[in-house]
């Protein structure tokens, strides 16, 4: 209670406030399972914040945070291909020990938190909101997971909702929290590109997924290329930049299934049609249907408005 009575933002009628609450809220937090810790109480990457925040609240495990961390960040509105890139990079790079950092949000942070936790692997959901109040509410399975084996984070007290201007102060802790920022699939506005300028800051490494060049979520990474970020097409390129040591990944074993191998060999990250898949192998479209719904129940294939694509 002093170090926060004592934070050099605080205006003092905000001062009055926590004088005033007698530490009553941080006993409830601490009975809720959720741990706090005033500014003087972390160092490491965080640390290098100016302001730092005022207080971090914990839910889950704080060790994550020792091993190499990296932060993979892009549009909720992400294609089939942003989803499967990200999924892929965080199952590759949380397999060999690397925690992954995201936001909790729809679309590539959600696909990066849940490529950690496929592999067994540690990730971090950084909030814009208190961590009892999950944003979005539909997102309040998949935090209670990642606090059983990561870590839910953030620097606003219990209880506060979304505000838009929360979310430039969540993505500037995503950046201090990793040593590496990963962009996938980012408009010219978005958050995912103030994580990015905020990582800069930091001199944090900036590595970017390329995109179509006709597709308006990629015009925000294609600008970070072009401003110096790291253009990366293999998880692989990243561990060896950043000087972490990794094993390459065995290839997938072949499905028992001749035609529903033939399937999987034909499918991409981006989306095909059945018909599509059908003229590649050879299959019926009546065939192919079947097939793809039974890898689709098997977790192998991901089915969209535009067609179907191999899941990473």
């Amino acid at each position: 209670m002093a170090a926060l009575q004592s934070w050099r933002e605080l205006t003092p009628k905000e001062r009055e406030r926590v004088q005033a609450s007698g530490g009553t809220k941080l006993q409830k937090a601490e009975a809720a399972g959720v741990y706090v810790r005033s500014a003087g109480q972390y160092q490491g990457r965080v640390s290098e914040i100016d302001p730092p925040p005022l207080a971090l609240f914990h839910w889950g495990e704080e060790a994550v945070l020792s091993q190499p961390c990296l932060a993979i960040v892009g549009t909720r509105e992400a294609s089939t291909y942003g989803l499967a890139a990200a999924l892929s990079f965080a199952k590759f790079c949380a397999a060999q020990g690397v925690t992954i950092v995201s936001g909790g949000a729809l679309g590539i942070d959600a696909a990066a938190h849940r490529g950690a936790l496929e592999v067994g692997g540690a990730t971090v959901a950084v909030l814009g909101t208190g961590i009892d109040k999950p944003y979005p509410a539909q997102h309040a399975p998949l935090l209670k997971q990642i606090s059983k084996s990561g870590l839910v984070l953030s620097q606003f007290p219990l209880g506060t909702p979304s505000y838009p201007n929360n979310f430039l102060l969540r993505n500037r802790l995503i950046a201090a929290t990793a040593d590496a920022i990963l962009v996938i699939e980012a408009p010219e506005r978005s958050g995912a590109m103030s994580t990015a300028t905020a990582a800069a800051e930091l001199n944090r490494p900036v590595f970017v997924v390329p995109g179509n060049i006709t597709n308006y979520r990629f015009k925000g990474s294609h600008a970070l290329i072009r401003e110096g970020a790291s253009l990366v097409d293999s998880p692989a390129q990243i561990m060896e930049e950043l000087g972490w040591g990794f094993a390459d990944a065995e290839p997938a074993p072949p499905l028992d299934d001749p035609a529903a191998e033939a399937l999987r060999q034909a499918l991409l990250a981006e989306p095909l049609t059945a018909e599509a898949i059908a003229m590649k192998t050879g299959q019926s479209t009546e065939q192919v249907l079947t097939g793809l719904t039974l890898l689709e129940l098997e977790g192998l294939v991901l089915r969209t408005a535009t067609g179907y694509a191999l899941k990473s």
